[in-house]
């Protein structure tokens, strides 16, 4: 066996053993078969082969046992989208079962987190499609005799746990966060750099052990994870209680930069400069910063294709060497040939473009040559929202 026993119930969010682990384990195995000799195995190292593979059956299991994370993913896209997948038409669904979509959907999400070549693949490439559909054809054969998890049940079900206890409430995040098929995979590279950080910053195993809670429960509370970039409590609360948290309103006030920067460019939000000394002499005179020795943010003065954009309470901020790829006929600085070679990394590369700007140029459809590989410029069109909550994870949560 290429994936043991060991290795699958270190998933899970129990230690025994039992007869459906046993089955899992062997099942993730005959996935691991399809994979290795699929389209995608050049783009998979060992580890991540096996990573993947469990989660697939994660998803099965989850399937199996009515426990409701995936049921969750799909309730949550729809009430955000009003369908109930990216990417495919689901005229076919069939809600709590296994689903030709559901693998495919989770086979992009599971190959943006584990491809070695860091190339986001479109869901409609032929390779993915091709082994997503063979490990369906595997998962739909084993549907009818497949065991469900007990464990697994008596851990996640609501009816079956405390929902209002802080501590029920922790171990059931902590779990769904780091191990569970759904979450975990975004947070994968992110255990593996506080392990790292745990080991430098410590000396001795009980200190090194201490060090990585610290990290760990920090992560939990203050990143979003998962296909929607949901925090680990909203996703309890969507779990358990089948709600989605309300946030308190914050008193806003508008921002003095809102104020000027508008009535400079008549009441445009944005506005488009090719160079560094364009951007200091706006800064200087539209937004009435006044001269200054060597430049206003002259950590930029090696910068060019600006954008600057402002929202009404929080001010402006400042994006470079992304104006290229705005089709706007007020941007100076537009070239089709770059905009179609790279605006889809404004969707997929963390930091490249501010989440407040991301989504004014999406809702405006001021990226039209963001697309695939495959040139399918419709399929990002409509789903970029989920595309960046996938991609830039706490980077769009940064509103």
């Amino acid at each position: 066996m290429n994936i043991t026993l060991q290795q699958w119930l270190s998933r899970q969010p129990y230690t025994q053993t039992t007869d459906s682990d046993r089955y899992y384990a062997q099942l993730a195995n005959r996935v691991y078969d399809l994979v290795k000799i699929s389209p995608l195995k050049e783009r998979l190292t060992e580890e991540a082969t096996k990573s993947l593979c469990c989660d697939v059956v994660g998803y099965f299991a989850d399937i199996l046992s009515g426990t409701g994370l995936w049921a969750t993913f799909l309730s949550h896209h729809r009430s955000l989208y009003g369908r109930i997948l990216p990417f495919f038409p689901a005229e076919n669904y069939y809600d709590g079962e296994v689903n030709r979509e559901d693998l495919r959907v989770l086979l992009w999400y599971l190959l943006c987190t584990h491809d070695s070549l860091h190339e986001v693949l479109s869901p409609l490439d032929n390779r993915l499609v091709a082994t997503a559909d063979t490990i369906y054809d595997l998962l739909e054969s084993e549907y009818e005799t497949a065991p469900d998890s007990p464990l697994l049940q008596e851990f996640c079900l609501p009816e079956l746990n405390d929902t209002d206890d802080p501590e029920a409430r922790y171990r059931f995040a902590e779990w769904l966060f780091w191990d569970s098929f759904l979450l975990g995979p975004s947070n994968r590279s992110l255990a593996r750099q506080l392990s790292h950080e745990a080991q430098s910053k410590s000396h001795g195993d009980k200190e090194r052990i201490a060090k990585l809670g610290e990290l760990r429960r920090e992560s939990l509370y203050t990143l979003p994870a998962g296909p929607l970039a949901l925090f680990a409590h909203e996703w309890v609360s969507l779990l358990w209680q089948h709600t989605f948290p309300e946030e308190a309103e914050e008193k806003k006030e508008l921002h003095p930069y809102y104020r000027q920067f508008t009535r400079e460019t008549g009441g445009m939000p944005v506005k488009y400069i090719d160079s560094y000394s364009e951007l200091d002499k706006f800064l200087t005179e539209g937004m009435q910063w006044g001269e200054t020795e060597g430049g206003h943010l002259s950590h930029l003065a090696g910068k060019k294709n600006f954008i600057l954009y402002v929202t009404p309470y929080k001010g402006m901020l400042i994006a470079s060497d992304i104006a290229q790829c705005v089709c706007d006929p007020a941007n100076p600085c537009y070239d089709p040939q770059v905009a179609r070679r790279d605006a889809l990394s404004l969707l997929t590369v963390p930091g490249r473009c501010p989440i407040d700007l991301l989504i004014y140029l999406c809702e405006n459809r001021l990226l039209p040559d963001a697309r695939f590989a495959d040139g399918d410029s419709a399929l990002v069109t409509e789903n970029w929202d989920f595309i960046a909550r996938c991609l830039l994870q706490d980077y769009y949560r940064a509103v």
